[in-house]
């Protein structure tokens, strides 16, 4: 179980701040709030091409890299509480480090990243954002943990195809490496540097004070 942490979100429509908090994604909430509550709004658009997670089972997911099984945590971020609890975003974080392509440095793989369906603009009826600064919120997080294990900050991924700029404006950068194409879907790998961790971090510190 992680460390709970409070964060800020906007809420676009009205430009207004929402308390909301980094916590465990436990497998209630998964089966509860994310399987059994993401794809089931009326807010999302009667027909739509299904993202790439619409159907993950994310009580029944093993993190592997290069054969190897890796420890990691489940994470999300909630808003609300009791009957109004929302899970607006979770992804997956490995506890054991991978080698950097960069550098051979360690760092954390990150995976399944994902914003609820509820914040994504292209799946709702008024193509209008709604929560936002989930992604960047969980990103973030990823790094901190990366550097109170002592890796600087550095985490490793494969985006998916829509998500490649998203990663870049937070400071993630292209790796020197073919794409790995997997179930059709071709996925870029990246990497964000201590360097650039920093900055996502020195932003996500300066915000608290």
């Amino acid at each position: 179980m992680i460390e709970e942490r409070p964060i800020t979100l906007i809420l676009k429509p009205h430009n207004q701040p929402v308390k909301a908090t980094i916590v465990t994604l436990t497998p209630e909430l998964a089966d509860q709030k994310v399987m059994g509550g993401w794809w089931h709004e009326d807010c999302l658009k009667d027909v739509y091409e299904p993202p790439i997670d619409s159907d993950w089972d994310w009580n029944n997911y093993e993190l592997v890299f290069e054969d190897i099984y890796l420890e990691f945590e489940k994470v999300a971020v909630i808003t609300g509480e009791g009957e109004d609890l929302a899970v607006q975003g979770a992804m997956l974080v490995s506890t054991e480090p991978v080698d950097s392509v960069d550098d051979g440095q360690p760092c954390l793989l990150l995976e399944l990243l994902f914003t609820a369906p509820r914040n994504r603009k292209n799946l709702r009826k008024d193509g209008q954002p709604f929560l936002v600064g989930v992604g960047t919120e969980l990103l973030t997080w990823a790094a901190w943990l990366s550097r109170e294990k002592g890796y600087g900050g550095r985490l490793r991924l494969d985006s998916s195809p829509d998500f490649v700029k998203w990663y870049e404006r937070n400071g993630l950068h292209k790796l020197n490496l073919d794409p790995i194409v997997y179930e059709e879907t071709t996925y870029t790998p990246m990497e964000l540097s201590a360097d650039d961790a920093e900055k996502l971090l020195s932003e996500w510190e300066e915000d608290e004070r």
